[in-house]
């Protein structure tokens, strides 16, 4: 059963409901605070084609000031969207490796990464991203928010494009460079990266992956 969830009137989510219903495309909100069961959270919420709330991911890092105001989520939630699962990292969450490797080894089939970089973080933030994406055998959508002088954009999206003779993989970086707010297009090969992820972890050790 969801967790009942208070909007503030200021709530960005009745807006993004009503996008996901009139186009019927599914919507990843990017990140606001909400109230559940009196304790507030920065939540990125799943919202589907009818313009339902699949569910929400609670940001697990929260990042300097964030940590006065809103509680840390503790877990990692897959989404099932039309046949396929996503996982959501926020913003600071693909910072650690371990965030996109959990989803990923819960049967993620994407990455989506929201996130509210100011322009001096952007570079960092690209490789985080492209990483995640080599890492983990996965494509990772990243848009960013775009309101300067502090919030340049860049959103992103990586994927991978595999040389079939020497078996690399290598990024594709699909990056919105016009200083406006916009689109980025991308179509991406699930098929393709859920071999390559199943080759890749199949040279896993976890047994060595501990310590004391």
């Amino acid at each position: 059963m969801p967790e009942k969830t208070i909007p503030s009137l200021m709530s960005p989510l009745p807006g993004l409901q009503s996008i996901a219903e009139e186009y019927g495309v599914v919507v990843v909100g990017g990140a606001f605070y909400e109230k559940v069961k009196g304790r507030i959270f920065l939540n990125s919420p799943v919202i589907g084609r009818d313009g339902e709330v699949i569910g929400r991911q609670p940001k697990v890092h929260l990042f300097h000031f964030e940590k006065k105001i809103a509680r840390p989520g503790n877990d990692y939630k897959i989404f099932p969207v039309d046949g396929f699962k996503i996982g959501v990292l926020v913003c600071y969450d693909v910072d650690f490796p371990e965030a996109a490797r959990i989803l990923t080894l819960r049967g993620a089939d994407l990455l989506m990464c929201p996130s509210r970089i100011v322009r001096p973080g952007v570079e960092p933030w690209h490789q985080y991203v492209t990483i995640r994406s080599l890492e983990n055998r996965i494509a990772v959508v990243a848009p960013n928010v775009y309101s300067p002088p502090l919030f340049t954009g860049y959103s992103m999206i990586v994927s991978l494009r595999e040389d079939p003779k020497m078996k690399i993989s290598h990024p594709r970086m699909n990056v919105f460079k016009e200083q406006r707010e916009g689109v980025i297009v991308e179509d991406i090969d699930l098929a393709l990266h859920a071999r390559l992820r199943k080759e890749r972890f199949a040279d896993r050790r976890p047994e060595t992956y501990v310590w004391n």
